[in-house]
C-alpha cells in the first residue's frame, strides 16, 4: 500500500521495469508504444493512474485533495474501461504485470503481493459466502484462470490456464484443473486422490 510519497516513486519504478522493463521512460516512446497497441504500456499507463489515485487517497487530506481524488478516480476508471481491466485500489503489490490484455482482467480480492503477473482472462472474485481471496508475492496467473472465494495462495504458485481455484494453495506449488488440484510442490509431483 502506498503510504509517502517514497512508496508512490518506488511503485511506479517497480512497475515499470516488471512492465516495459524500463526505469524511466519518455514520454514520447510511451505515447508511441500506446498508439501502435502494446500492451504492457497501455496496461502501464493504466497501472501510473491507478498508483496517482491510490497515493492520493491514502495521503492527502483536504477540501482541494478531494476534487483531486474525484479527477484521479475518474481517469483511472476510463482507462480501465478503454483497456477492460478493473482493479480495486490498495489491493495490488508493486511490480504487478499483465503482458496480454486481450480477454479484460478483473482483479477484487484483499490482496495481491508483489511481482505478480495476471494473464488475459484472469479473474479474481468472491463468491456467494461474501470470502475475498489473499494472494502471495510471485505468483504467475496463466491465461483464463479463476480464482474464486475466501481462498489463500501461497507465494511462488503457478495457475494453469482455465484452471479454476476454490481450495487454498501452498507455497511453491503448481494448480491445474476445474476445480484446481495441486500437481507439484517444491518440483515434486503429488498423487492427488481420484
Amino acid at each position: 500500500m502506498i503510504k509517502s510519497k517514497e512508496d508512490y516513486r518506488m511503485f511506479l519504478r517497480e512497475d515499470a521495469l516488471a512492465n516495459i522493463k524500463c526505469e524511466s521512460c519518455s514520454w514520447f516512446k510511451m505515447r508511441l508504444n500506446i498508439w501502435y497497441g502494446n500492451d504492457s504500456y497501455r496496461f502501464l499507463e493504466y497501472l501510473r493512474a491507478l498508483r496517482y489515485y491510490e497515493y492520493l487517497l491514502n495521503c492527502k487530506k483536504g477540501v482541494l485533495a478531494r476534487l483531486r481524488i474525484t479527477i484521479a478516480k475518474i481517469h483511472y476508471h476510463r482507462l480501465g474501461a478503454a483497456i477492460n481491466v478493473n482493479i480495486n485500489p490498495n489491493v495490488v503489490g508493486y511490480g504487478f504485470r499483465v503482458p496480454h490484455l486481450t480477454g479484460g482482467v478483473i482483479i477484487n480480492c484483499k490482496s495481491v503481493g508483489h511481482n505478480c503477473t495476471a494473464n488475459a482472462g484472469v479473474i479474481i472474485g468472491n463468491n456467494n459466502k461474501g470470502g475475498m481471496a489473499i494472494i502471495g508475492n510471485n505468483v504467475d496467473m496463466t491465461i483464463g484462470s479463476k480464482i474464486i472465494g475466501g481462498v489463500t495462495i501461497g507465494s511462488n504458485v503457478i495457475v494453469a490456464p482455465n484452471s479454476v481455484v476454490v481450495k487454498d494453495v501452498p507455497d511453491n506449488a503448481v494448480v491445474s484443473g476445474i476445480p484446481a488440484k495441486i500437481l507439484s510442490i517444491h518440483g515434486q509431483n503429488v498423487q492427488n486422490d481420484k
